[in-house]
């Protein structure tokens, strides 16, 4: 990437949107750039390394293995994310592995050096404890699916999430493309392939899903929306 990329890919990040171009500017020269290939690991789980990174182009896997080597899919990382700010702040082993699920870019600060830049930037401060706020929020909402969910309603509700982050909604429907697999679904709601297919079978008997090619069609989000909500007693 050249200079004026990197600032692009810096903007692009939410905590640092308040960053004058000239404080960006500053941080472009400080953040070591990286590429990655697809498949590349970039963090390892319980690793001790203590940098932040931002996503600047590409995309991410946060996911964790077993010692049987059962993958368990936390989410996807798309350009602007921040990715190793909890030990970046409790200097901590790493929460969770990162992996490359396609050539990416990205840019990372030393713990002291991000901890300087919360010092110096009360915005940023502000911003990344809204971010972490989000984080806790978000991961409460799993822990309490996986404890009350049956394995199709938390089917739903995944798809639910895919649909919230795939391309913009047209009437009512939106379209992954490609399909995530049957794995990539179970892997993210802990169980197995099977169990999802013969829940996407089952909605799409009822209407509610549609396979077009390697692509996979939601026909009606607010239905399936309704299902989490009823699932969830809301």
């Amino acid at each position: 990437m050249d200079q004026m990329q990197r600032l692009a890919a810096l903007k692009g990040v939410p905590i640092l949107t308040v960053l004058s171009r000239e404080r960006l500017e500053d941080l472009a020269r400080t953040c070591k750039w990286q590429d990655y290939n697809a498949g590349e690991q970039i963090l390892s789980y319980h690793d001790p390394s203590t940098e932040v990174f931002f996503l600047a182009s590409g995309k991410l896997r946060v996911i964790i293995y077993s010692a049987e080597g059962k993958a368990v899919v936390f989410t996807d990382l798309r350009p602007g994310a921040m990715f190793g700010e909890i030990a970046a702040i409790d200097r901590g082993p790493r929460s969770a592995g990162v992996e490359a699920t396609e050539p990416s870019t990205i840019a990372s600060l030393t713990a002291s050096q991000f901890e300087s830049l919360l010092l110096r930037e009360p915005g940023v401060a502000v911003a990344t404890l809204r971010h972490v706020t989000a984080e806790v929020r978000r991961l409460s909402e799993r822990v309490l699916e996986f404890s009350t969910l049956a394995v199709q309603n938390r089917i739903h509700a995944e798809l639910l999430r895919l649909a919230a982050n795939a391309a913009p909604k047209q009437h009512g429907e939106v379209l992954f493309s490609p399909s995530p697999s049957l794995s990539e679904i179970a892997d993210r709601i802990s169980t197995h392939r099977e169990a999802v297919s013969r829940e996407l079978s089952r909605l799409g008997s009822i209407g509610l899903l549609r396979r077009e090619g390697s692509d996979l069609r939601v026909t009606d989000v607010a239905r399936l929306e309704k299902l989490v909500r009823e699932a969830r007693g809301e």
